[in-house]
């Protein structure tokens, strides 16, 4: 679990035998109570819902579940199989959304003239926007359509990976929400992430995207009115983003780029986090107990110092609003000399001052 000897001898005092015997008692037990139903083989468990009773809850919330539609075998018949016959499954997603799209898009790509489209797009949709990249890539490299872009505009929950590998010139638009991995390898071009219109939420406090996005980002940009989940901008070294809450281990293992959290983030922000930038908006005073302390230093705003800082997250913020919209991002620009001091510039200890203010002058 750790290459840390002092954690090992502190925290992992057991031996492989304790597992090994661990595990045994385990089948034992479930030897015991596999024998109290009569039961011999694991095979002859599958498919036997008879044998479980559904629990009335612990809450008003669970006791309304109606667990009947996955629990009844009514009207299935004796020989229709209880488990898996076929050794796998052909994908359901095998790109249909993917294919869709390149084959509306190819002549504006072909042509470069760009142009707007609009799909719809469901959670078993993943890596949308990878192929329609590779495409621009293949016939005009990474920048081939920076000055004639695409704009995707999509309604729905995206799958996994949604805008992998982002080129310049792709710019999707996504209203709804989105699983892990938004933006992962992503070089250029822009994702936006916005709630519907008629949302019932606050979006500021509700998750739009999964873990793990902008995973090894080198470029591009991503604007989500909403919350990311877990370690976002992992290994990012060059995307700008702007989101209004994270998880935990936000920055992690950030190599560059500028990153803006517009709410509350989770522990050990910045772990790992050698290279760019963060503006974090600490309205409650916890992010000093929040940020991994061994790598990162925090700084507040300073007008007289930082005037530069200053003016670049209020484009960033700018942006961002116009991008998705967000009710939060605007409450802040009407009334930035309030919210400006509630801000933390996080960088890492390893950055001088030059080369921060050198990534700054890149970013603007």
């Amino acid at each position: 679990a750790t290459q840390n000897s002092v954690l090992r001898s502190e925290y992992f005092i057991g031996l492989p035998e304790m597992v090994i015997n661990f595990f045994r008692f385990i089948a034992e037990e479930t030897r015991h109570l596999m024998a109290g139903l009569g039961i011999a083989k694991f095979e002859d468990l599958i498919g036997r819902t008879d044998l479980l009773e559904p629990q009335a809850g612990d809450s008003p919330r669970q006791a309304r579940l109606d667990l009947s539609p996955i629990l009844s075998l009514d009207g299935l018949g004796k020989d229709v199989p209880q488990f898996c016959t076929d050794p796998k499954n052909e994908p359901f997603d095998k790109g249909e959304l993917a294919e869709e799209m390149v084959e509306a898009c190819l002549p504006a790509i072909e042509g470069r003239t760009g142009g707007r489209y609009g799909f719809e797009i469901q959670n078993f949709n993943r890596s949308i926007g990878a192929r329609l990249s590779g495409e621009i890539a293949r016939r005009h490299g990474n920048e081939g359509l920076a000055d004639a872009p695409l704009e995707i505009m999509l309604r729905g929950t995206a799958g996994q990976s949604f805008g992998a590998w982002n080129v310049a010139g792709l710019n999707m638009t996504l209203e709804g929400d989105a699983n892990d991995y938004v933006g992962k390898g992503m070089g250029g071009g822009r994702i936006v992430i916005r709630p519907p219109a008629d949302a019932g939420y606050v979006a500021r406090h509700t998750s739009i995207m999964g873990n793990t996005c902008l995973y090894g980002a080198t470029g591009g940009e991503l604007y989500a009115a909403g919350r990311a989940g877990e370690r976002f901008g992992v290994r990012n070294s060059g995307a700008t983003a702007v989101i209004e809450g994270a998880g935990d281990h936000c920055c992690e293992y950030m190599t560059g780029g500028v990153i803006v959290v517009l709410g509350k983030s989770g522990v050990n922000f910045g772990a790992g986090m050698t290279g760019g930038f963060a503006y974090v908006l600490d309205i409650d005073r916890t992010f000093v107990d929040l940020y991994n302390h061994e790598l990162i230093d925090i700084h507040r705003i300073n007008p007289e110092t930082m005037e530069a800082h200053l003016h670049h997250l209020r484009d960033l913020i700018r942006s961002h609003v116009e991008a998705t919209g967000s009710v939060w991002g605007q409450a802040i620009l009407d009334d930035y000399r309030s919210f400006a001091p509630k801000f933390w510039l996080v960088k890492p200890k390893a950055a001088e001052i030059g080369s921060l203010f050198e990534s700054l002058r890149q970013a603007a």
